[in-house]
């Protein structure tokens, strides 16, 4: 299938080491291996497709880890299908967390740009608002992507479908129990993804900007040669935005800010989008005019206007004049209804501003009456007894056992982590494994530290990174 260009993914068959089965779904070959997991092939008892992505084992090693990354899978289930592949299922194997998604027939936006070359205008226009469509409705269910990039954008049949929404969150937020790690992909990453701050729905408008770049021009926004320089452009340069023109790439300049309080909502971006292509109505100059009017018409209109204004004065003054229940009684507010009681006024007293306090000359507690106390007053027995001062009583806690040091990570533990994972090319940068498939880092994923000591030292228990030393137990 090459009708928008790039390439399938093929499905190769499965190792010796998978599973057959992954909950319902029969897996019938291998779709890819990244950073997060492996991809299956799967088909349900009815015969349906859906893509099953089981997580690294290292990933996630504790239960309160796996209990939280899929109750975050379960808020991406209520996502609307707009434009994105929809969550079917999700669960855990062997201790492995998986998630079952709808299987799109498509390639990814990543290999349609390499072997068919950047899109055209009307493409491209229709690649935005699709996206950002799939945006607006992953945010507005609650669900933040983390990982948007031309390789999560698939080419369907019936156009572009975002996929991996929620899982980026969910894993960042699991490991944030244990981890630092940052979740996402260098080029595609904000700048405060990339300082380990709080990513949130402006750092996807952020990595959407950029994934325009590159369909638009076939470049990524912020080039550099190694993965790290990649890292610093986003942190300190402006985008390369050398290719695009008109209403698009002021959306992806503003998308592009540093600051994400200056960066428009994916709500914002799709109206902008939408009213930059909505033909504007012509004013209308076939209005029929009024005929002129005869001659005396405007006095007589006038005449009657005079006529219909002085008819409630007279009626005004008839009523003022018309005698009430005894001859020449004159207008008076209503009586009071007989065997209604007659109207409480306040008795005249010290007004109160508002916000003063009360008088002192009484004091109130639980709304009771008090008398203060004065000269010749005796403080109640209780207001005189003091009450003990508390005992402290020993801590009964037990002192923590210290942490094992399990020894230090080197630049050969972060370039095998990456070679594992199916990354050929790797740096370290900030303590952290940048792993790409290619030189440019434009295909690859950032593993902290305690990811990389989990992998080295996988039989260890609570296995953690402490700067770039690993170390387990409590």
């Amino acid at each position: 299938m090459r009708a928008f260009g790039g390439r399938v993914p093929e499905v190769t068959p499965l190792l010796p080491t998978d599973p057959e089965a992954i909950g319902g779904y029969e897996l019938r070959g291998r779709l890819g291996v990244g950073g997060q997991g492996t991809v299956y092939l799967g088909l349900d008892e009815r015969g349906r497709r859906a893509a099953i992505k089981l997580l690294h084992p290292h990933l996630i090693t504790q239960e309160t880890a796996r209990t939280r990354f899929l109750a975050e899978v379960e808020i991406a289930k209520r996502v609307a299908p707009f434009c994105t592949a929809q969550v079917l299922d999700s669960g855990t194997i062997n201790g492995q967390p998986y998630i079952a998604s709808e299987f799109v027939d498509g390639p990814s936006l990543l290999a349609s740009v390499k072997d068919a070359g950047p899109r055209g205008d009307s493409a491209l226009e229709r690649l935005a608002v699709n996206t950002i469509t799939a945006l607006a409705a992953i945010h507005k269910g609650g669900v933040v992507h983390r990982d948007f990039k031309p390789g999560n954008v698939l080419l369907a049949p019936d156009g572009p479908v975002v996929i991996d929404f929620g899982i980026s969150r969910a894993l960042d937020l699991s490991q944030s129990l244990t981890s630092s790690q940052v979740v996402g992909t260098p080029g595609y990453m904000a700048p405060e993804h990339i300082d380990g701050a709080k990513a949130g729905p402006e750092a996807d408008m952020f990595a959407w900007a950029a994934t325009m770049v590159f369909a638009a021009t076939g470049r990524r926004a912020f080039p550099g040669t190694t993965v790290s320089a990649v890292a610093l452009a986003v942190l300190h340069k402006e985008p390369d935005l050398d290719g695009m023109e008109g209403d698009l790439a002021e959306v992806v300049r503003d998308c592009l800010r540093k600051d994400p309080a200056e960066r428009p909502t994916a709500a914002e971006v799709s109206d902008r989008l939408l009213d930059s292509r909505t033909p504007r109505p012509a004013p209308d100059d076939t209005e029929p005019r009024r005929p002129p009017e005869p001659p005396g018409a405007k006095r007589r209109r006038l005449g009657f206007a005079a006529v219909v204004l002085a008819v409630p004065a007279m009626v005004g003054a008839l009523y003022i004049r018309l005698p009430g229940e005894g001859e020449g009684a004159t207008a008076h507010p209503s009586p009071t209804p007989p065997g209604a009681p007659p109207s409480a006024t306040p008795a005249p007293g010290p007004s109160k501003e508002p916000g003063q306090s009360p008088s002192p000359t009484t004091g109130t507690t639980e709304g009771v009456s008090t008398p203060p106390e004065g000269p010749g007053s005796h403080p109640s027995p209780a207001a005189t007894k003091s009450d003990p001062a508390p005992t402290r009583r020993p801590s009964l806690r037990t002192p923590r056992p210290k942490s094992r040091n399990l020894g230090s990570l080197s630049a050969q533990d972060y370039s095998d982590y990456c070679r594992a994972h199916g990354y050929p090319y790797s740096a370290v940068w900030a303590d952290q494994a940048v792993c790409s498939k290619d030189r440019e880092g434009e295909n690859g994923t950032i593993a902290g530290p305690t990811a990389v000591c989990r992998w080295k030292y996988s039989g260890r228990p609570n296995v953690r990174a402490e700067g770039r030393n690993c170390v387990s137990g409590a």
